[in-house]
């Protein structure tokens, strides 16, 4: 039985929903999936996964140095390894061919300082999380919003991820695991040492 695992960093929740979403979707399929975030402390074999997501949100421009620095850690075994990465990001939420650009290339240069190239990559729309923010990050977003003529009611959370974007990301992962040679067919896939998380 195929096994995939789930590595994200979350800040203000959003992530994480999206991540424990994907994660029951495949589970429904009756693949068996392990869901962490990248600063827990479980060890598992990475080898022992058949496929491997990771999601992290798009923060002053970068994702979280945890999450970039897990990457890279494990970019040779995730490179061999059907894997999928997945960013959250209000800036897609811009319809500007500007904004798209400058959106894919903060998740390319994710996989550049990474040396990991996924078989495919999404950006999915985040949220306003007003009731999570300090002080100054709620005045900072609620700024941004008005400029884009977003959401400005601090007395109130907005969910913007199209969830209908998220069941086709799952479903192309999961067409490409079916695809893909099972990780004790790879050839020395059995002697690469165990890597923790």
């Amino acid at each position: 039985m195929a096994r995939v695992l789930i590595v994200y960093e979350s800040k203000y929740g959003q992530t994480q929903k999206i991540a424990q979403y994907i994660a029951n979707k495949i589970r429904n399929t009756g693949i068996e999936t392990d869901v962490l975030e990248d600063h827990q402390k479980e060890i598992v074999g990475l080898a022992k996964y058949d496929g491997v997501i990771i999601g992290g949100a798009v923060y002053a421009r970068g994702f979280p140095h945890k999450l970039q620095e897990w990457a890279h850690h494990h970019a040779d075994i995730l490179n061999e390894t059907t894997s999928a990465f997945f960013s959250v990001c209000l800036g897609i939420l811009e319809n500007t061919p500007k904004a798209k650009k400058e959106e894919r290339e903060i998740v390319q240069g994710f996989f550049k300082k990474t040396g990991w190239c996924p078989q495919q990559w999404r950006i999915f729309a985040g949220g306003l999380k007003y009731s999570k923010y300090n002080w100054f990050i709620k005045n900072i977003m609620k700024r941004i919003a008005k400029q884009e003529g977003s959401d400005t009611d601090t007395a109130r959370d907005y969910e913007y991820t199209n969830w209908q974007d998220v069941d086709e990301f799952v479903n192309d992962f999961l067409v490409a695991l079916k695809t893909a040679p099972r990780h004790y067919e790879i050839p020395n896939r059995a002697d690469t040492p165990s890597l923790g998380l």
